[in-house]
C-alpha cells in the first residue's frame, strides 16, 4: 500500500480526484522470482478490483469529506502492465469517457526515486499546470481537466519530509470487510483454544524468496538470522506464535513441518490461518488476499519478528505502531546484505517516531484504528531493523526536520493555511492515475 501512501498525499496537495488502479497479485508463492534474472523468473502478476483488498467505499467517503476528493476505480485495463517493470507501468486502460489524449500528462521518474515529497509535489503541479496552460493556448475551456498520468510511485517519496499526510492515508486505507472478519474468525478461534495472547512472526521461507536466503550466506545463516529476531522481540518457549507464512497456499506440508520444528524453541505453539479458517474460504483468496488475513491477525499480536527486506513487515511495523504498539515490541531479521535498508528507512515510516505510553485496547482484525475508528491501513512489502536515525546522520537530520514540522502544524491547527495557486482547484481540475507494483 506504500504506492497508495504516496498518491493520496500527492492528491492531497494538488487537490486532485485519484483513480483508484486494480490491486495486483502473485499466481503462487511457489514459483521462484527475480527481477535480475528475467529468463529464470517463474512468476507471472494479474489484475484484481481494488475492493479484493480495500474497502473502496470507507476510502471514498473519507476523501470526499476531509478533503473534497472523489476517489474513482480504474476501467478495465486494456494491457495489463509489465510488473517485472514498474517503473515504465503506467496505466494502461482507455481514458475515461468524454477525456481526450490530448489531456493527459504523464509523471516518469517516480518509482523507488525517494525524493523529497515538495520535490515530488512541485514537478507534479508543474507537470499539470504546463498542460493546463497548453490546452488553454490551444483553445480548450479554462474548465477542461488534466489527467496526471503516474507510473508506480512505491517508494517515490521520503515519508519523514511528509508525515502527517502519509500518516492520514494510512489511517484512510481501511480493509476488505471480508478479510477482516476472516481475520476476527482467527482470533476468535485462538481465544477458544487457550491463546487469548500471542506473538506474531512473518517468515519468508516460500519458494518465491529463495534469492534472500542465498543472499544472507544459505538456509542455515538466513534461519540463524531470524533466531536472533526471534530473541530480540522477547519470543520464548512461553509465549505462543502466529506464523504468516504462504507454505501451506501451495500445499508444501514438508516445509511447513521443517518450520515448526524451527520455531519450537521460541514459542510454547505456532498458530496459522489454516488451523481456523474453512479450506473452501481460503482456496477462493488470491495470495494477497491470504497475506492481508495474516497481516490482520499479527497486527492484534503482542510482538512481532519481521524481515527488513519485506514491505509487509515494514508497513505492518507502522501500522501497529498506528494501533498504539510500541515500536520497541518490535523486532526485524537483519537483512543489511540484500541492500535496500537505507531506502526502505527513508520510505516506508508513516506512524509517529515515538513510542506511545500505553499499548491500544482495541483489536485491528476488529477494524478499529486509533480513536475507535473502523478500519485500517494496508499491505505490502520493504523494511529497516533499528530505531529511526541510528548510524544515518542523513535520516536523523530528517526525523528532527518531520518532528519540527508536527510541531509547527500543532501550534497553527486553528490558523487555516492559504493554498497555493496551483492548489487551487477552481484553477485547475486534476485526475490522477498511477499503477501498482508486486509486493514481495
Amino acid at each position: 500500500m506504500y504506492a497508495h501512501l504516496n498518491a493520496f498525499a500527492l492528491a492531497g496537495f494538488l487537490g486532485a480526484d485519484v483513480v483508484l488502479p486494480p490491486s495486483v497479485y502473485r499466481e503462487s508463492f511457489a514459483k521462484y522470482f527475480s527481477m535480475t534474472d528475467l529468463a529464470r523468473n517463474e512468476v507471472r502478476w494479474a489484475p484484481a478490483p481494488a475492493g479484493a483488498l480495500l474497502d473502496v467505499a470507507a476510502l471514498r467517503a473519507h476523501y470526499a469529506e476531509k478533503h473534497g476528493i472523489a476517489v474513482h476505480e480504474a476501467p478495465p485495463y486494456a494491457d495489463f502492465p509489465d510488473c517485472m517493470h514498474p517503473q515504465d507501468a503506467f496505466p494502461r486502460h482507455d481514458v475515461p469517457p468524454g477525456v481526450k489524449a490530448e489531456q493527459v500528462v504523464q509523471l516518469p521518474d517516480v518509482y523507488l526515486q525517494s525524493l523529497h515529497a515538495h520535490r515530488l509535489w512541485d514537478r507534479a503541479a508543474d507537470a499539470a499546470l504546463a498542460k493546463h496552460q497548453a490546452l488553454a493556448e490551444a483553445g480548450w475551456p479554462a474548465s477542461t481537466p488534466v489527467v496526471l498520468d503516474l507510473p508506480c510511485p512505491f517508494l517515490a517519496t521520503m515519508t519523514l519530509t511528509c508525515l502527517d499526510e502519509v500518516q492520514e492515508a494510512a489511517a484512510a486505507l481501511r480493509f476488505n470487510r471480508t478479510l477482516v472478519g476472516m481475520a476476527r474468525t482467527v482470533i476468535a478461534g485462538m481465544r477458544k483454544n487457550g491463546v487469548p495472547r500471542y506473538n506474531g512472526a512473518h517468515l519468508r521461507l516460500e519458494k518465491d524468496a529463495v534469492d534472500w536466503a542465498r543472499v544472507m550466506g544459505g538456509l542455515a545463516r538466513y534461519l540463524g538470522a531470524y533466531a536472533r529476531a526471534f530473541l530480540a522481540a522477547g519470543f520464548s518457549r512461553a509465549t505462543d506464535v502466529y506464523a504468516a507464512s504462504g507454505l501451506l497456499s501451495y500445499n508444501a506440508s514438508a516445509e511447513m513441518e521443517q518450520m515448526l520444528a524451527f520455531m519450537a524453541p521460541y514459542s510454547r505453539s505456532v498458530q496459522y490461518k489454516e488451523l481456523y479458517l474453512d479450506a473452501r474460504e481460503l482456496a477462493a483468496l488470491n495470495p494477497e488476499q491470504g497475506a492481508l488475513v495474516d497481516f490482520l491477525v499479527i497486527a492484534n499480536a503482542d510482538r512481532f519478528a519481521g524481515i527488513g527486506s519485506s514491505t509487509f513487515s515494514a508497513y505492518l511495523r507502522e501500522y501497529r505502531v498506528l494501533l498504539g504498539h510500541r515500536r520497541a515490541a518490535d523486532a526485524f531479521v537483519d537483512t543489511s546484505r540484500i541492500g535496500s535498508d537505507a531506502l526502505f528507512e527513508r520510505c516506508t515510516h508513516f506512524a509517529p517516531l515515538g513510542d506511545p505510553d500505553a499499548p491500544a485496547a482495541d483489536s485491528a482484525a476488529e477494524g478499529r484504528g486509533r480513536g475507535g475508528k473502523r478500519g485500517g491501513g494496508g499491505a505490502e512489502e520493504a523494511a529497516a531493523s533499528g530505531r529511526i536515525g541510528e548510524g544515518n546522520t542523513e535520516i536523523a537530520r530528517d526525523a528532527r526536520h518531520a518532528r519540527a514540522q508536527q510541531n509547527k502544524t500543532k501550534r497553527r491547527k486553528k490558523r487555516p493555511r492559504e493554498p497555493r495557486a496551483h492548489q487551487k482547484k477552481t484553477k485547475t481540475q486534476i485526475l490522477l492515475f498511477f499503477s501498482l507494483p508486486f509486493a514481495s
